[in-house]
């Protein structure tokens, strides 16, 4: 789908659909939806009057005018209580405008820019989330439906103001690369497991950044002499050998420290020899999101030319029960030299991340470390599908992290991790186990990994509750969600590690 900006006057501006707003409460709309209303002959005024459209957040009114204006429809979407709307309800506002233009068969779709009148709103900032809300509500996984679903090739945004109009221009731009950069990594979540097991997530990563990108694969014979304890046992299983994948993106300035972005990439998770149960098995091709979201980010950051130097580190395996597999009892040493007893070969994430995270201490010695995950159930149950679990070992680096979920949207709660639940995860046969028992399962795991990050800034994200939406729901339809490059770009672009 292409964005562009038209400089004009939305009444004369002709498209399949056109997009005014309003908020809750208003009675008398003004602004370009009142210059549109008053084209119409009052009709959104009637609309409202008669208690047919109440401006309500994500309530949309539908209209054929038949005159006033050279478009043939008019969309009124309602953009709920103007003191509680956010750049990032911008982005959510597009999810209703593509699912009516899709089940209509509309190509061409025009919008004036929500929030930046009444809202109160930088234009850029504005320009920037719709961009990006219409890019990521556009998306939709089809490769193995014979028929196609219509879609939209154009989304404009219409700016009567000339003197805003660079701004509005250069946000929608960046909203656009960066919604862009989520979708090719939604792609690969969604992509049947067959097809992306470890060597096809490699040969995906290798068109990232169009040459900006520095894309390096190993395979078993480096992992072996690296002594890759945790990923090599996880891949046993599978006929298919494991990869860790490395992306660079040097934004920053020459001999600028490196942050350093490290995801999951289980392509598929049967459990191993502790096998899951099969109801909702075929979800766990998206046991990979975390990986996928972290080479997206470095794709977003060469795109948008942050600059950061920036490394995606992604341990590739399949978790297959097989007469190779690990087994649980098995002892593990790790790249770090540490040994880790293994009670459930189903808690196979954490060690692949364990050994991914030494790679970059040793590799990159990297400022920060940053990894995702769909790491737990137990972070499903404490904190549902609304938000992430986050937790690390530097306070400052939070703080960032904080702001950054708040400016982008993507939330992100902190989790505790006080010393005491380091006993769940002692072993009495090696120095840790993968396994802490069941309570406080999301936060165990994360201490796990905290004992490979050391003194090296850190910030784990459990993803599980958030990776995939089963309905639509927060401007996402059912799918993979991207989750959490907006998160990332925004601490990135914010002097998330200082190396610019």
């Amino acid at each position: 789908m292409k964005t562009e900006l038209v400089v004009g006057d939305i009444r004369k501006h002709r498209a399949d659909m056109l997009v005014v707003n309003l908020f809750e409460g208003v009675k008398r709309p003004g602004g370009a939806t009142g210059a549109v209303d008053k084209a119409i002959g009052g009709a959104i005024s009637a609309a409202i009057r008669d208690g047919d459209f109440r401006g309500k957040w994500g309530e949309t009114l539908f209209l054929r005018p038949g005159k006033g204006v050279a478009s043939p429809r008019v969309l009124v979407v309602g953009l709920g209580k103007k003191e509680k709307f956010t750049p990032d309800h911008v982005r959510q506002s597009t999810l209703p405008v593509m699912q009516v233009a899709k089940k209509k068969k509309l190509s061409t779709v025009a919008s004036v820019l929500h929030g930046a009148g009444a809202g109160g709103l930088d234009p850029e900032d504005a320009a920037r989330f719709l961009g990006l809300g219409a890019v990521l509500s556009g998306y939709e996984y089809d490769r193995y439906k014979s028929e196609k679903a219509g879609r939209v090739s154009r989304f404009q945004v219409v700016e009567g103001n000339r003197h805003v109009a660079a701004k509005v221009k250069r946000g929608l731009a960046r909203g656009t690369k960066l919604g862009e950069a989520i979708n090719w990594g939604r792609d690969l979540v969604a992509a049947p497991p067959g097809d992306l097991r470890p060597d096809g997530l490699a040969r995906a990563s290798r068109s990232l950044g169009g040459g900006k990108v520095r894309v390096k694969v190993y395979g078993r014979k480096e992992a072996e002499a690296w002594k890759m304890g945790g990923l090599l046992a996880v891949g046993k299983g599978s006929e298919v050998s494991p990869r860790l994948i490395v992306a660079e993106y040097r934004g920053g300035r020459p001999g600028a420290p490196w942050t350093a972005l490290v995801g999951k990439g289980v392509t598929f998770d049967t459990g191993g020899i502790s096998l899951k149960k099969w109801e909702g098995m075929e979800k766990m091709k998206y046991d990979m999101a975390g990986g996928a979201g972290m080479l997206a980010t470095v794709r977003a950051a060469a795109a948008l030319g942050i600059r950061r130097n920036v490394v995606a580190i992604v341990p590739a395996v399949e978790n297959m029960p097989s007469g190779n597999a690990y087994r649980p009892g098995d002892v593990l040493r790790m790249m770090s030299g540490k040994t880790v007893e293994v009670l459930s070969t189903d808690a196979e994430g954490r060690l692949i991340l364990a050994d991914a995270i030494t790679f970059a201490i040793k590799r990159y010695r990297p400022d920060v470390i940053l990894d995702a995950a769909t790491l737990t159930g137990a972070c499903v149950v404490a904190l549902g599908s609304v938000t992430m679990g986050m937790m690390g070992n530097d306070a400052k680096v939070l703080g960032r992290m904080r702001e950054a979920s708040e400016v982008s949207g993507e939330r992100a709660w902190e989790l505790p991790l006080y010393e005491e639940y380091f006993e769940q995860i002692k072993s009495d046969i090696a120095d840790l186990k993968n396994i802490g028992g069941g309570e406080g399962g999301a936060i165990t795991a994360g201490y796990f990994l905290k004992e490979f990050a050391g003194e090296t800034p850190w910030v784990h994200m459990d993803i599980a509750g958030v990776a995939w939406r089963e309905k639509e729901k927060m401007g996402y339809a059912p799918g993979p969600t991207g989750v959490p490059v907006r998160l990332l770009v925004e601490f990135l672009q914010r002097g998330g590690s200082g190396n610019a």
